[in-house]
C-alpha cells in the first residue's frame, strides 16, 4: 500500500491479503529522484523496449520504472490508460493490459515494491521472472537516460 492509495486500492490490498492471494503488502520506504520526461520521450523509450518483450508481462517493469521516476500515476488503470493514449497509433506485439501489470504485481512482492529495492533484492536462482522484469526496466532507464 501506498501513500495516497484510493479507497479502491485500499480495499484491493486488503481482499488480496484477505484470500491468501499475496501473503504481504508492503509501503515504500523510499522515493526515487523524479525526472521530467515528455511524452515524446516516454513513447520512443517505450516502443523500443517493448520490442524486446517476450511475454506481456514485461509492461510491469515499464510501469515501476514510469511510476517511480517519471511521477506516472500508481493506479495501474490510470497508467494503462495514459499509457495506450500515448501509443494509440503504435502496433506492438504486446500492448498494455490491465491484467499484464496487476498479476506480476500480485505474485512477486518485490514488484510491488519501488525500484531502489529492486537493487537490494537478491534474486532466487530459479526465479526466472524477476531477472526480465529487472533486464526490461534497466533498458527502459538507459533510453530514457535516467541514472541512478
Amino acid at each position: 500500500m501506498e501513500k495516497g492509495d484510493t479507497e479502491e486500492q485500499l480495499l484491493m490490498a486488503k481482499a488480496l491479503l484477505k484470500n491468501k492471494l499475496v501473503s504481504a503488502i508492503e509501503s515504500i520506504s523510499f522515493c526515487c529522484r523524479k525526472v521530467n520526461k515528455s511524452d515524446d520521450e516516454v513513447a520512443k523509450a517505450v516502443i523500443e523496449v517493448a520490442g524486446l518483450f517476450g511475454v506481456g508481462s514485461l509492461w510491469t517493469a515499464v510501469y515501476r520504472v514510469l511510476v517511480d521516476f517519471c511521477g506516472w500515476e500508481s493506479d495501474i488503470a490510470a497508467f494503462r490508460r495514459r499509457m495506450n493514449t500515448l501509443l494509440k497509433n503504435v502496433k506492438l506485439r504486446f500492448p498494455c493490459k490491465y491484467q499484464a501489470i496487476q498479476k506480476p504485481l500480485a505474485a512477486n512482492s518485490i514488484l510491488r515494491k519501488d525500484f531502489s529495492e529492486w537493487k537490494k533484492y537478491i534474486v532466487p536462482t530459479d526465479d526466472r521472472v524477476f531477472s526480465r522484469q529487472m533486464f526490461i526496466a534497466e533498458e527502459l532507464l538507459k533510453l530514457l537516460s535516467i541514472s541512478i
